[in-house]
């Protein structure tokens, strides 16, 4: 009778904003007793409950874009039940991949784990849960340590993709088992002094490291750690997408000079003028600028998954970075002569830059557009260009994880 009461009261005082400190102590205890987090919805990284059911809806219904979508998916090698993983108990990756000692290896075999996850999902066919979780374990019973100039970098990819997919199975799959989640925990505790280290670049690299941050304290239902990854969110995001209410000059990236700064900004020969939504790498490339804005977007989706809504609290900034470089990649602005020198690159060794009518880029920003276009009703008539041009999203290294299937059309 006591667990009934329980379960009624919270019921109760989910619709009341008075419940006392001593009424919520009891609540907690009920829900800890009941093999639950305290603070954590789960599963709740990338994909809810909810939302694995629409989208099964719509597979069911053979509706797109989930349909071709999920095609994509199926036919992606690392959603093969027959994937064969190679772990290394010394991963030692350097700058451009030298020196390259398992550096594709253990980012492509996170993305299998999460592949076959949500394959798992969406057929109910055991084969590819029983695949997630053995590439699971020959990693978590042969890594020791990362090593090299793009030990963080690697470690940043790598982790958030088995974080999700073990995540769906801990959840989702009757064969889970509690040597399974120490299996996953033996891994992310040697993962997370990469994940936190602070002096690492402030590019993408700081914005991968911070998916990885929430996609771990998720699943390990550390709360101090989840709301670390919030801190350094709120923090990193005003870093690397500039608004000229920042000032005449972008924020300076923590632990960096403003001349620091202004030089992994500037990136060209002239300097740039900054304006509204232009961000940390635009003068890169758009690959890596995709990166770092992927990342941020599925931490934000994390985020709201556990009912803080960083959308909301950065809408501004969002919507003027997805509209600019939207316009750019689309085509239909050209990049203006003071920005960037007017040559923004697609990939780095583009020899021609992204121009009016071709535009370029293979972004399609579901979750971000999702969120500020379906739920806080904003207008952006470029990233939903952009989006349609090029649906359905790929998964693909290093971060893209396939967001059209997923994230197209969420109800919330």
């Amino acid at each position: 009778m006591k667990l009934k009461y329980s379960y009624v009261f919270i019921f109760l005082c989910s619709l009341s904003i008075n419940c006392s400190t001593q009424k919520l102590a009891k609540v907690n205890i009920v829900q800890q007793t009941t093999g639950t987090s305290s603070f954590f919805k789960h599963p709740g990284i990338l994909n809810s409950r909810e939302q694995l059911s629409f989208i099964k809806k719509k597979l069911k219904n053979g509706e797109e874009p989930w349909k071709t979508a999920f095609k994509q998916l199926r036919e992606s090698p690392f959603s093969s039940s027959n994937y064969q993983p190679k772990p290394y108990d010394v991963v030692d990756c350097g700058s451009y991949n030298k020196p390259n000692v398992g550096c594709d290896q253990q980012a492509q075999d996170g993305m299998a784990v999460y592949c076959n996850a949500l394959m798992y999902c969406f057929t109910n066919d055991e084969n590819y849960a029983k695949k997630a979780l053995s590439i699971i374990d020959a990693w978590a019973n042969t890594y020791q340590k990362n090593t090299s100039s793009n030990a963080r970098l690697l470690v940043s990819w790598t982790a958030p993709w088995i974080a999700n997919g073990a995540e769906l199975l801990k959840y989702e799959y009757p064969g889970w088992k509690k040597e399974n989640e120490n299996q996953v925990n033996k891994l992310f505790d040697k993962f997370l002094p990469y994940v936190m280290d602070e002096t690492m670049p402030g590019n993408n690299w700081v914005q991968s490291a911070i998916e990885a941050n929430f996609a771990i304290a998720v699943f390990k239902d550390d709360k101090p750690l989840f709301d670390k990854a919030v801190e350094r969110w709120k923090t990193r995001v005003r870093t690397y997408i500039y608004e000229s209410t920042d000032g005449d000059k972008p924020i300076n990236t923590p632990g960096k000079s403003e001349k620091e700064t202004e030089n992994t900004w500037k990136q060209t020969t002239s300097g740039t003028v900054y304006i509204n939504g232009l961000a940390m790498e635009s003068c890169r490339d758009l690959g890596h600028l995709n990166l770092g804005f992927n990342s941020m977007m599925y931490s934000a989706e994390t985020a709201f998954q556990q009912n803080i809504d960083l959308f909301s609290l950065e809408q501004k900034r969002l919507t003027d970075f997805m509209e600019l470089h939207g316009s750019w990649m689309t085509g239909a602005v050209k990049v203006p002569a003071n920005i960037c020198d007017g040559f923004i690159v697609a990939k780095r060794g583009d020899k021609d830059g992204i121009t009016p009518p071709m535009g370029g880029g293979e972004s399609a920003w579901e979750i971000a557009y999702s969120h500020l276009h379906d739920r806080l009703k904003i207008f952006l008539p470029y990233t939903k260009k952009m989006i349609e041009d090029k649906r359905p999203a790929h998964i693909s290294k290093w971060v893209s994880k396939g967001e059209t299937l997923t994230h197209a059309g969420i109800i919330f």
